[in-house]
């Protein structure tokens, strides 16, 4: 054999041995050694861990649950217009539908109506603001807010009802659906300029 050749072939070995343990020492972590616990006394109480919070679950959204209103149906007349919207969805942005609010006598939250134009497959994403008269308290505190300005779009109750809710948002909805068809608009819902969102 070649002397040459085996010299090549011995440092070409030694360069990757040495290169796979280099490589090897980088994956590696470090132990850090812990301090061993105290050891209590006896006559010093033992602390408790406190249990982990639970997680937070999703709030339940109205799609979930049937429908607490009576609405009428959905008619057509002669002219192919719809007497009303579809209702899709109902939700608060933070306060879960079934548990509802901490304190039910003062509270307050944004409320959403997913709604569909069934003539022209439209939908709308209508937004109040609920509260009670301490919850209205409450936001002007928790915001340090010296006045609170309230938009239209608000609904001011005595405490937390869902049914009542959204049985007045609902009733609002479909009298805003009816003067617009009547006024000629291209569909019955509000446009994007308007108080709600497009989805």
């Amino acid at each position: 054999m070649d002397p040459v050749k085996v010299i090549i072939f011995v440092a070409a070995f030694l360069l990757l041995l040495v290169l796979g343990r280099k490589l090897s020492a980088m994956g590696e972590s470090a132990i850090t050694p812990v301090a061993p616990l105290p050891e209590l006394a006896i006559d010093e109480p033992a602390v408790i861990a406190a249990p982990r919070p639970k997680r937070k679950e999703p709030a339940v959204v109205g799609a979930e649950l049937p429908f607490p209103i009576h609405v009428p149906p959905i008619n057509r007349d002669e002219d192919g217009r719809y007497n009303r919207p579809e209702f899709l969805n109902y939700y608060f942005e933070e306060t879960d539908l079934v548990r509802g609010p901490e304190n039910p006598g003062a509270f307050y939250d944004d409320f959403y109506v997913l709604v569909r134009d069934i003539e022209n497959d439209h939908t709308a994403l209508y937004k109040y603001f609920v509260a009670t008269p301490a919850g209205l308290q409450k936001a002007m505190d928790d915001e340090h807010l010296p006045a609170l300005y309230l938009e239209e779009q608000a609904l001011i109750v005595s405490r937390w009802d869902v049914q009542l809710i959204l049985d007045t948002v609902v009733k609002d909805i479909m009298k805003s659906y009816t003067e617009r068809k009547d006024d000629g608009h291209p569909h019955a819902l509000p446009g994007d300029d308007e108080r709600f969102e497009i989805c």
